[in-house]
């Protein structure tokens, strides 16, 4: 009876405890990988910001594509990378124009033909401008397997002048 009585002591001390097991629900940044695992990442002014389609999948889509030579032609990527579960949807997007990537190399963000560019919307648009900060990094590039993997960074300014930072980019992507 003691031994009951004791086992019921117990188990009420321990269910009544404030000790419970955090659970944390706020997003994480992916890892740098460069294996084509779909992932992508950046911290908007300092929050983390990972894109979601709605359905619990990465709100991510790719392009790489070749356009041909002349005029129009050239290499184009495009990653719109959407949050489609927040109101109102916000996302980053990087692309290229006219510009063949190679792995190792890192690229200004500019906003002319030939250059990579970029920004981040959420309500209203921020583009990365001619003066602000900003690079993207291409850490690998494998043609054979359909690979880019890089890191990224950027200033945008939206049409009032107001600034978002957009820090610790992030992507791994089959295209």
């Amino acid at each position: 009876m003691k031994a009951l009585l004791y086992s019921l002591l117990l188990f009420t001390l321990l269910s009544s405890s404030n000790c419970k097991k955090s659970s944390t629900t706020e997003d994480q940044l992916p890892p740098e990988t460069t294996t084509g695992a779909m992932t992508f990442g950046c911290k908007v002014d300092g929050k983390v910001f990972v894109p979601k389609d709605g359905n619990g999948k990465p709100g991510l889509y790719v392009q790489y594509v070749y356009l041909g030579n002349g005029l129009g032609g050239g290499w184009f990527l495009n990653i719109p990378a959407v949050d489609l579960q927040v109101s109102p949807n916000g996302g980053v997007s990087i692309t290229t124009d006219s510009l063949l990537l190679e792995e190792g190399k890192t690229y200004e963000f500019k906003t002319t033909k030939g250059n990579a560019q970029a920004f981040y919307y959420k309500s209203i648009e921020f583009h990365k401008l001619e003066n602000d900060p900003g690079q993207l990094t291409v850490t690998k590039f494998d043609q054979l397997k359909h690979i880019i993997s890089g890191t990224f960074f950027f200033t945008g300014t939206n049409s009032s002048g107001t600034k978002v930072n957009i820090t610790d980019g992030r992507f791994d992507i089959k295209y």
